[in-house]
């Protein structure tokens, strides 16, 4: 069969792998830049159609849907870290089948979760929500999450075969695509629906160019369902279930301190909060231009039983990872009283204390970046996901003890101390792991 644009394969060399983790930092660079991006222009173009109580509204509505994009269940992640080292190896045919029992797991998923929600929008009466047709609008939105799907599925194909940049380009130019729909169809309508259809009309359009481009790439990561088997499925079950804990301990994470701070200390309160917690994971960002890129590399040394190239990248990773950790955070506090009266206009003000402990909060999130990985890569993050899900909410029972005596203070400390547990598993995890392979 012939191929238009022939794969090449990835050179192992550490200069060839460097080169590749700078491009694929660039292109999360270029996904962080269109998400801030997309984020400070929506606002202003909403408010120019729309008042503040209709915005309010579409963003409830718009936000319904987000759980939707966890329906893969992580069989994604964990089919690509399998399809990476079969390719590794030489085994071509069986990554292929991979892939397609990937195909065929998440179209069924989607096929139900779609069917599942048209159920429910039909049961709920139309007066449960004041947004006009908001039970179209919803189904409009579901459909686009779902086709959102079959786009990272598209971009694990070029995750598999070295192109971590090219399919992080792809994925992410994807939702600047629908964005760009959604604010055309403000533009012409005005209402809801408008823009829920527009949005999902160039959802729909670039996910047929993206399986079109994706299945340009090689001649045997073909999409169809012929070669999958449920075999291939059962044995991404159980990473994908932990890949998927792993995302929802950062939703918990993440959102669950700002429910808390909002509950305990007020909404003045959690601006400040989001607001230096957002300045603060900066350099989280930063460390993870250098971490998600490094993901691909690292499965491709196992699968070639390459283990002393595998730990040598290991080692620069992490001492990059935690000079960026350290450096990031002393920039960003230097840098923050400034930031902070620019971005805020002076309503909220620079507290040299609060800043220090948010950002030592950061670093040390930052430098568990990279070990957390390592583990990922080679479908090893069974225990790093049951026990950061134990410290995230050991972390939120400690700032709900603590917010009545410390404040804010209470809450950034439990924080720290929930970051500082994830870090300590996963750098014991990744010594054994080292010790383990060492030994044999």
């Amino acid at each position: 069969m012939s191929v238009p644009h022939p794969l090449r394969t990835p050179n192992s060399g550490l200069s060839s792998i460097a080169g590749r983790i700078a491009s694929g930092a660039g292109a999360y660079g270029y996904a962080q830049a269109v998400s801030i991006g997309t984020q400070l222009v929506s606002l202003p173009l909403f408010l120019l159609h729309w008042d503040m109580a209709t915005y309010g509204y579409w963003l409830a509505l718009t936000a319904l849907p987000f759980y939707l994009s966890l329906a893969d269940a992580g069989i994604s992640t964990a089919s690509s870290n399998q399809m990476i080292g079969l390719i590794a190896q030489g085994q071509k045919a069986r990554a292929g089948e991979v892939f397609q029992s990937a195909v065929a797991f998440l179209s069924c998923v989607a096929l139900l979760i779609l069917l599942v929600v048209g159920v429910v929008l039909l049961l709920l009466p139309a007066t449960t929500l004041l947004a006009p047709q908001w039970k179209t609008v919803l189904m409009l939105l579901s459909i686009s999450v779902v086709l959102g799907l079959f786009c990272s599925l598209a971009e694990v194909v070029y995750k598999a075969t070295g192109g971590y940049a090219a399919g992080t380009y792809l994925v992410t130019t994807g939702r600047l695509v629908e964005w760009a729909g959604g604010i055309t169809g403000l533009v012409l309508t005005e209402t809801f629906i408008g823009v829920a259809a527009s949005a999902l009309l160039a959802r729909l359009v670039y996910t047929l160019f993206c399986i079109a481009v994706s299945q340009r790439r090689t001649d045997f990561l073909r999409w169809g369902v012929r070669h999958a088997s449920r075999a291939d499925i059962r044995q991404a079950a159980k990473p994908g279930a932990l890949f998927l804990s792993l995302s929802l301990t950062n939703a918990l994470s993440l959102q669950g301190f700002t429910l808390l701070v909002a509950a305990t200390l007020g909404p003045a309160a959690t601006a400040v909060f989001n607001t230096y917690r957002t300045l603060a994971r900066t350099v989280v960002q930063v460390t993870n231009a250098l971490s998600n890129p490094l993901w691909p590399e690292l499965t491709a040394l196992k699968g070639q039983q390459d283990d002393n190239a595998f730990w040598r990248l290991y080692r620069r990773a992490n001492r990059l990872g935690l000079l960026i950790a350290v450096a990031g955070a002393l920039l960003v506090y230097l840098v923050s009283p400034w930031l902070l009266e620019l971005w805020t206009h002076g309503h909220i003000p620079f507290t040299a204390t609060s800043m220090a402990l948010f950002l030592a909060y950061a670093a040390v999130c930052s430098a568990t970046q990279v070990p957390r990985v390592v583990l990922m890569s080679i479908n090893r993050h069974g225990g790093l996901a049951a026990q950061s899900l134990l410290a995230a909410v050991v972390a939120l029972v400690v700032a709900w003890l603590a917010w009545r005596s410390a404040g804010m203070t209470g809450v950034v400390a439990a924080m720290l101390l929930g970051e500082a547990l994830v870090w300590f598993t996963a750098t014991r995890a990744v010594r054994r792991l080292r010790n383990t392979r060492a030994a044999a």
